[in-house]
């Protein structure tokens, strides 16, 4: 059976320099790269009409891309749309373009064309984005290094229980519904991190960390190590998880759509590293593990192995 997995596999092979990173890096010149990469937003598999307004769409789109490219340790510059609809929902796709623009200018970003064309009863988005880095900056997956430091930037798990509200009509969970709907994408963080010559590796999370840190393991050839107590779970978001049935260490580290930064850091840099990024940002990066030699993703409560039984994010392919 076909999945994203086993297509970019199979692509990858023939294109092994190519592919395989959350964006893919061209030469501009001996110090400068175009960063570039594509998304798909497709009505029913990654959003409902019935609780996207025009704006959160707009917003969405632009935003996953931007995510793509932070994670290379880029800046953004150009975006193509893309887009298919029905006659039926063209009001719709008005108010999305006239705010899509909108937010493009909002994230400095430049829209430079695109195509659109009918279809028969759905909404298809189809979005390119480019961006620049100089190579010296530019971070990808395959670097890590056995002895760094795990370390995430942003939040695990608030996505998701934004999702499960829209989906169940829930009221109460403006908050978390705003953060599903609204994702903001790490732009300021990522070209910093791309700066730092002590990160190893970076990409986004956009699939949840189960699935995340498995690929960037598998990328770098190494085995990651995650600890589980340095989760931190707020009384606030163990009672929503509770309100909702679900639960609260399982839901940070397979919820997907959280668009926050993963990365890998020499181990010996990381305390004045972690120092400097408060400083910058005014928030933590969370540490949550180290790789080490070896394949695959353990999980341990202070040391020892936990045995987790853990679904990965499938978008609305699951129950909730």
């Amino acid at each position: 059976m076909l999945n994203e997995a086993n297509i970019v596999a199979r692509l990858k092979a023939d294109f092994p320099k190519c592919i395989g990173d959350d964006a893919a890096v061209i030469k501009q010149s001996r110090d400068q790269n175009y960063v570039v990469t594509k998304d798909l937003l497709i009505e029913d598999v990654h959003f409902r009409t019935s609780y996207f307004d025009p704006l959160s769409l707009a917003h969405k789109a632009v935003h996953v891309n931007l995510s793509d490219i932070a994670a290379m340790g880029a800046k953004p510059n150009f975006l193509l749309l893309g887009i298919s609809f029905p006659i039926s929902k063209q009001e719709y796709v008005e108010e999305f373009l006239a705010h899509f623009t909108s937010v493009c200018k909002d994230a400095s970003t430049i829209l430079i064309g695109g195509d659109t064309t009918s279809s028969s009863d759905k909404i298809s988005i189809s979005i390119t984005a480019i961006g620049v880095a100089p190579s010296k900056h530019i971070k990808c997956r395959d670097t890590a290094r056995a002895g760094d430091l795990i370390c995430v930037v942003g939040d695990l798990g608030m996505a998701r229980v934004g999702f499960i509200a829209s989906e169940r009509s829930l009221d109460n969970f403006e908050n978390y519904r705003k953060i599903f709907l609204r994702p903001v994408a790490k732009v300021r963080e990522g070209l910093w991190l791309g700066s730092q010559s002590s990160v190893t590796s970076l990409m986004d999370i956009s699939d949840g960390l189960f699935i995340d840190l498995e690929r960037l393991c598998r990328s770098s050839k190494l085995q990651g190590k995650v600890e589980l107590k340095r989760f931190e779970l707020s009384e606030g978001f163990i009672e929503v998880c509770e309100c909702l049935k679900i639960d609260p260490l399982k839901t940070m580290i397979t919820g997907g759509e959280d668009y926050s930064l993963l990365f890998t850091i020499n181990a010996n840099n990381y305390a004045e590293f972690a120092k400097c990024f408060f400083k910058e940002f005014g928030y933590a990066i969370k540490h949550i593990g180290h790789v080490t030699n070896g394949s695959g993703v353990n999980y341990l409560i202070n040391g020892e192995h936990k045995n987790l039984t853990l679904k990965p994010f499938l978008h609305f392919r699951e129950s909730i």
